[in-house]
């Protein structure tokens, strides 16, 4: 029986395309470490990138609350309106990019928290019933303030029974209102939070809430850690918010007599409240001592906010904080990232 020959181009043949095999696996690989590489640097740069605008975040806020402190005199009862903190944003140019801060008054707001009854348990009678009908007045004042910016009455009712029903610990749907159920409803599902709201952003989650609405509603509320309304500072709140000083101090008052108060008010703000209650339309008001109580000269909360550019990345820092009787600053609350 004869020996089976090989033919010497089939071998060859075959280790050419084992050969060429080899380099596309080879050239796959080198593929693949090469996008792993680019990616990991990617993520290393961006990881560098939000940690020094996170510092960068940091000492800003930090330069912001001392500037801000050592505006006035220490313990100062009265804030004016020709505050540093006052004129806007103020912006720092960095070698990539630039810092910008600002500080907002959140006395001249109204902090939705306030709307649902606080606990009245350990109150007496008397205390009871005038912080339930403190809440009703802030609940009426809230429409109102809806009628004022633009938004129409069955809507405004619906957003404020759903916030009422967001924060409240039953189950009972106020009407227009909506609880576990109405939200289970959503892709995904979620439940009333049955507590505070923390940012101001909750309110998107409420089945009434639309873009649109929300952007007529930003710009006069806020989210406060407490479930009372401040005092409006009369010194510190703009024109632009002068239907707040409406709705928070008397329903006798109209938006167009409360920025004829502000016009009038003076360039360095009130010493005191008596030349609050001096003015004319005031005056015409006969505000009740509970009443004058609305109003103030000195602001406790304030919104800091620092926005840090790097390149092609904008990050964002936020923080609530409390200004104390000590004259110091109490941070409240604090998120930071690019948004």
């Amino acid at each position: 029986m004869s020996a089976r020959r090989t033919d010497p181009s089939s071998e060859r043949g075959t280790a050419l395309i084992a050969a060429l095999l080899l380099v596309a696996l080879m050239a796959a690989v080198a593929v693949q470490l090469m996008d792993v590489t680019r990616f990991t640097t990617f993520r290393t740069a961006q990881i560098d990138q939000r940690a020094q605008a996170l510092w960068t975040a940091r000492g800003a806020r930090e330069l912001a609350e001392a500037a801000f402190l050592n505006a006035g005199e220490p313990g100062r009862a009265v804030m004016r309106p020709d505050e540093a903190w006052l004129a806007g944003p103020v912006v720092f140019p960095l070698e990539t990019g630039q810092v910008v801060g600002q500080v907002f008054d959140h006395n001249n707001c109204l902090n939705i928290n306030a709307l649902v009854r606080p606990e009245t348990s350990g109150l007496d009678p008397l205390e009871a019933e005038a912080a339930q009908l403190e809440t009703e007045r802030l609940r009426q004042g809230f429409l109102r303030l809806s009628t004022e910016i633009g938004v129409r009455p069955g809507e405004a009712e619906s957003v404020l029974a759903q916030i009422i029903d967001w924060m409240d610990i039953d189950g009972s749907t106020e009407p227009g209102g909506a609880e576990d159920r109405a939200y289970a409803a959503f892709t995904p599902p979620y439940r009333a939070a049955n507590q505070r709201f923390v940012e101001l952003e909750e309110l998107r989650a409420l089945p009434v809430m639309t873009p649109e609405l929300y952007a007529l509603y930003q710009p006069y509320l806020c989210v406060l850690p407490v479930s009372e309304q401040p005092p409006l500072n009369v010194n510190t709140v703009s024109l632009e918010r002068a239907v707040l000083l409406a709705v928070l101090l008397d329903a006798g008052l109209t938006p167009g007599d409360a920025e004829t108060v502000l016009f009038r008010r003076p360039p360095a703000g009130y010493e005191s409240l008596e030349e609050v209650w001096a003015d004319p339309l005031i005056a015409s008001l006969e505000l009740s001592d509970a009443a004058k109580t609305r109003l103030g000269l000195r602001s406790q909360w304030f919104q800091m906010e620092v926005s840090v550019r790097l390149a092609d990345t904008q990050f964002q820092l936020e923080q609530l904080a409390e200004l104390r009787d000590s004259n110091d600053l109490r941070r409240r609350s604090q998120r930071f990232g690019a948004f």
